[in-house]
C-alpha cells in the first residue's frame, strides 16, 4: 500500500499524479487537518506530528510513505527516516528544472514562509540556482482556501493576484510552486501570468521517484486495489464535500484522531 500524508488536502495534486503513474496500487491518503496549516508552527510540533502519522501509517500496512507537503519534508523528513523502516519520498520546490530552463535568468519559488526560509530550499538555490536570480514569494491564504474548497471566488483571486501580478514587472519567465495545495490554483496563477511564463509543479516528478523507489525496494500492491482517505480532524464530512472538487471523484472518509 502506498500512503501519503500532508497537513491538509493539499497533497491531494501529488495523489493525482501517483494514481496516474502506479494505477494498480492501493492508497492511502492521510490530511492532518486538526493541525492544518503547517506553516505557522515550530519544527517541533511538525516533527511530532509527522511521527504521528507516520508510525500510524506503517501500522496500516504502508510499503511506502510520500511527504506530499513541502513544508513537513522541509521540516521532518530526516526524523521519518531515522524511525521508520521504510522507503519515503519527499518533495521540494521544482528550483531545479525551472532555473535550467530559465532563458531571462529570473525565476520565481511560490511556497509557504516556513518552506521558503527553509535551510532545504537554501541548499536547492545554491545547488541549482548559481546563475539564477530567484524571487521568493508567500501565498498567504492560499492554502486556507484551497482547505475551503475556495478555488476561484473572488477573494481567492484577490489574495493570488496580490502576490502574482507584481512577478510580471520583474522579468521572470519561469514559477517554480513550492507548496502542494498551490496547483490547485493554478488556473488562476496562469491567468494572471499568461502563456510567457512556466509553471513547475514537482507532482509528477515525485511519482516517479515513488515508482522507481518501488521497483528498487521489490515491493508488490499487495493484493486488494483501493483508495482510502483519512482526516485526523473531528469532522470528516468536510474532506469528503472537497474530493470531487479536487480529484474529480466521491469518496468515503475516515476519521482518526492522533493526538
Amino acid at each position: 500500500m502506498i500512503a501519503m500524508y500532508d497537513s491538509g488536502l493539499g497533497g491531494l495534486s501529488v495523489w493525482r499524479a501517483v494514481r496516474a503513474a502506479l494505477p494498480a496500487w492501493p492508497i492511502t491518503y492521510l490530511a492532518d487537518q486538526a493541525y492544518c496549516p503547517y506553516g505557522p508552527r515550530s519544527r517541533e510540533e511538525i516533527i511530532d506530528r509527522a511521527l504521528k502519522v507516520g508510525h500510524y501509517l506503517a501500522s496500516q500496512g504502508a510499503t511506502i510513505l510520500i511527504v506530499a507537503c513541502n513544508t513537513a519534508t522541509t521540516a521532518a523528513i530526516a526524523a521519518l527516516r531515522a524511525e521508520l523502516s521504510l522507503p519515503i519520498v519527499g518533495i521540494e520546490p521544482a528550483i531545479k528544472p525551472a532555473a535550467a530552463m530559465s532563458r531571462t535568468g529570473r525565476i520565481a519559488v511560490l511556497a509557504t514562509e516556513y518552506t521558503l526560509a527553509s535551510e532545504r530550499v537554501k541548499t536547492l538555490l545554491d545547488a541549482h540556482a548559481g546563475d539564477v536570480e530567484v524571487l521568493r514569494r508567500a501565498g498567504h491564504g492560499w492554502v486556507e482556501q484551497v482547505e475551503a474548497g475556495e478555488l476561484a471566488g473572488e477573494r481567492t483571486r484577490a489574495l493570488v493576484r496580490r502576490v502574482v501580478e507584481p512577478l510580471l514587472a520583474e522579468n521572470i519567465d519561469h514559477i517554480a510552486l513550492g507548496c502542494t495545495h498551490y496547483p490547485f490554483l493554478a488556473p488562476l496563477i496562469q491567468e494572471i501570468i499568461g502563456d510567457g511564463i512556466r509553471l513547475y509543479d514537482p507532482a509528477e516528478a515525485i511519482a516517479r521517484r515513488a515508482a522507481d523507489l518501488i521497483q528498487q525496494h521489490g515491493c508488490d500492491s499487495q493484493g486488494d486495489h483501493y483508495y482510502r482517505f483519512i482526516t485526523t480532524a473531528e469532522d470528516a464530512a468536510d474532506m469528503a464535500l472537497r474530493l470531487p472538487q479536487l480529484i474529480g471523484q466521491p469518496f468515503p472518509v475516515e476519521s482518526q484522531l492522533l493526538d
